[in-house]
């Protein structure tokens, strides 16, 4: 019985991880280390597992989605949809928190800023996506919170998942109020 709980529990747990693969988490909202929460992984470990599945460097996609998130915030100025301070702050955070920087680039951009296209971007974070799944699985396994066979199971479940791209939803762009959703400080 515990273990059916505990499969059922767990394959729950790493289904919602599959459908929703990311999402805007206040314990990860800056990208920082760790595992992810049960929405998905860390940004920065995205970003990380992204980059090499382009074959590029780290600092490499984090640049080209740090200038795509700045470009579109002067694109908000220029609209009027955020004054200059706020574009400031703005800036200011996309350089300090990828989540946000994610959340307010564009896929276009940032696959422009790298010379590639929209579809080798979303592509590749897919790839990168279900990478970060299988480890969360494989130690899920080595911990002993699953057994091979429904480790097996979840793989082959994760094969049939439509993982997102670059963007996984949530909040991103400028509302009427001139920002990004709800400030956190």
């Amino acid at each position: 019985m515990f273990r059916s709980v505990r499969r059922a529990t767990l394959l729950a747990a790493l289904s919602l991880v599959a459908v929703l693969a990311v999402g805007i988490a206040a314990a990860g909202a800056h990208g920082g280390p760790g595992r992810g929460g049960p929405r998905g992984p860390s940004a920065s470990a995205l970003v990380t597992e992204a980059a090499k599945q382009l074959g590029v460097t780290r600092a490499a996609l984090v640049a080209a989605i740090e200038k795509a998130a700045v470009s579109r915030i002067d694109e908000a100025v220029e609209d009027e949809d955020v004054d200059a301070d706020r574009a400031a702050e703005l800036k200011e955070e996309a350089q300090d928190n990828l989540r946000m920087a994610m959340a307010l680039s564009r896929t276009r951009a940032v696959a422009s800023n790298l010379g590639i296209t929209t579809t080798k971007l979303n592509s590749s974070f897919r790839a990168a996506r279900k990478v970060l799944i299988i480890r969360r699985i494989d130690a899920a396994v080595a911990d002993g919170d699953l057994e091979a066979d429904e480790a097996a199971e979840l793989k082959a479940e994760l094969d049939e998942e439509d993982l997102p791209g670059y963007k996984a939803g949530g909040p991103g762009g400028f509302g009427h109020h001139g920002g990004p959703g709800p400030r956190r400080r």
